[in-house]
């Protein structure tokens, strides 16, 4: 199992915080299934664990704490 970057995009406010602190794995961006708001969106097909730190570092500075770490199928 490989942990990746998971965001709950019923909470996340589209601030942007992840993107400026891990933009190797965050992009904000509009979505069509949440009205057209802003929210954060995860790069699965990046090897997240090298830069593990960084996404740390997004998880603990998002706002509204919508950001986690999940187990991924290899």
């Amino acid at each position: 199992m490989v942990r990746k970057a998971y965001v709950d995009k019923n909470i996340c406010i589209g601030c942007n915080v992840c993107t400026e602190t891990c933009s190797q794995v965050f992009t904000v961006k509009e979505s069509p299934e949440h009205k057209m708001d802003f929210k954060s969106f995860p790069d699965d097909s990046v090897d997240q664990e090298p830069i593990a730190d960084k996404v740390d570092e997004a998880i603990s500075m998002c706002p509204v704490q919508c950001i986690s770490w999940k187990e991924k199928k290899d």
